[in-house]
């Protein structure tokens, strides 16, 4: 406790100017790779390193996808420069193998500085409030198409909320600039991909000349559902018809980008089963781009 109390007395011995040129660290202004930021923000580092950011440029998916780096439109979003709103950023050429990283995301050649939500002391670098990190705008210079969905549905919610979502916690974890550090709503670095749950879904059985008619609206997702600008994500519609206890017809319809659930749009799917039933039950699961098998999502009884 003394230690602290005589750090924090000479602290006020100095201006904040002398104390940051103090404590700068230089490299920290060179674009390093994300470890380096992980020795102030571990808890950060450790969500991003587990994400798809951290593997934007090394996964084998994203190799194959673009024919092993040979599809030049598809590579300056998986090891940007500085990431930019509505435009596609630059691709840089040193770290590649770092993926989107911190300072892809939060460093600005414009201001020399670190770009975040909050007005923060941080004498290790400068650092600039920059409300864009609260707004979806933030991402759309990547996630462009993603974007252009969302801006067309009326809703509160932005990127951040669903894909880095925020508890309370600091910021930093390094001793002593903990120290000046509150805890506040830090947005989680996973990127995560949330899976819908049931009743994201509203799904309707019918019957008619045709056959069976079946309606699937996309509630609560304020994008397409499954969405990408370059990937190849998919949706998978199952059913199964029964008939005095039996299976007597199963179909299975895989629902791309191209052909998405639409926000608060109705998708029907005409089945060719003339016959009569006693029961239906519609499944449907998610493979993302990066995922070996399907995930179930939720099954609906009819």
């Amino acid at each position: 406790m003394r230690f602290i109390i005589l750090l924090l007395g000479g602290f006020l011995l100095f201006s904040c100017d002398k104390v940051k040129d103090v404590f700068q660290e230089k490299d920290l202004l060179q674009r390093p790779v994300a470890k380096r930021c992980s020795e102030c923000h571990q808890n950060i580092y450790n969500q991003w390193k587990d994400s798809r950011h951290a593997v934007a440029w090394t996964s084998e998916e994203f190799k194959r996808a673009s024919e092993n780096y040979s599809k030049t439109k598809c590579l300056s979003c998986h090891a940007p420069y500085e990431i930019t709103v509505s435009d596609k950023p630059n691709l840089r050429d040193f770290h590649r193998e770092d993926g989107v990283n911190c300072v892809a995301c939060h460093f600005r050649d414009s201001t020399k500085s670190m770009h975040g939500p909050y007005d923060v002391f941080s004498p290790p670098h400068p650092s600039t409030q920059d409300l864009q990190y609260t707004k979806a705008e933030i991402c759309s210079g990547c996630h462009q198409e993603t974007y252009k969905q969302w801006k067309t549905v009326a809703t509160e919610k932005n990127c951040q909320q669903c894909h880095m979502p925020s508890e309370k916690g600091k910021l930093i974890q390094k001793f002593p600039f903990d120290l000046f550090h509150a805890s506040k709503e830090v947005h989680h670095h996973g990127f995560m991909v949330p899976k819908s749950k049931k009743d994201f879904f509203d799904v309707k059985i019918s019957k008619d000349s045709s056959g069976v008619v079946l309606k699937i609206t996309n509630l609560k997702v304020p994008h397409n559902v499954p969405t990408a600008d370059h990937g190849n994500p998919k949706y998978y519609v199952d059913i199964v018809i029964y008939k005095d206890g039996k299976e007597v017809y199963t179909d299975s319809y895989m629902i791309t980008p191209k052909e998405a659930f639409l926000p608060k749009q109705e998708k029907v799917i005409n089945i060719p089963y003339l016959e009569s039933y006693d029961k239906v039950k519609v499944s449907l699961s998610r493979k993302l781009s990066w995922q070996k098998e399907a995930e179930k999502i939720a099954s609906y009884d009819f």
